[in-house]
């Protein structure tokens, strides 16, 4: 059930990012989409890509951050509780205790110093190894993201 859960919230994250939407889950973080300059050939192009940034509530447990780039002026809507447990066929209690259960026991293995590592399905993953953060998005959702 908690997989399900966790495959819905991604899905709700996928969706929204592809709209160039951000989300804000609470106790987690934040993911959103930035404009990146590249540059192809002798040009620049603009493309979207996606960010993340980590809750305050776990950025206390001394953790080095890649400072992903996340517009100060942009209000990030909070993750629907309500559509990911439609979605995942279960109640919207179940979902807010799946993610703050989640979001505890990342807690509690940070504090410890131990390397965690949330698999978010189809998104990538965020690892925290040696007190360092990183999203890892795999390549075929960032094509998604840089394709719109």
């Amino acid at each position: 059930e908690r997989i399900r859960i966790w495959d819905m919230v991604s899905s709700y994250i996928q969706k929204h990012l592809l709209l160039h939407k951000g989300v804000r889950i609470p106790t987690l973080g934040s993911f959103d989409v930035v404009p990146t300059h590249i540059q192809v050939g002798n040009k620049k192009v603009t493309v979207q890509r996606p960010v993340f940034h980590l809750a305050r509530n776990l950025a206390v447990h001394n953790l080095m951050e890649y400072k992903a780039y996340l517009p100060g002026n942009k209000e990030l809507k909070p993750l629907k509780y309500a559509e990911v447990a439609a979605a995942a066929s279960v109640s919207r209690r179940k979902v807010e205790i799946c993610i703050q259960g989640t979001m505890s026991l990342l807690s509690q293995c940070m504090g410890k110093g131990e390397n965690v590592a949330l698999v978010l399905k189809g998104m990538g993953v965020l690892l925290i190894e040696d007190r360092t953060v990183q999203m890892n998005f795999y390549s075929d959702f960032l094509e998604k993201i840089t394709a719109r």
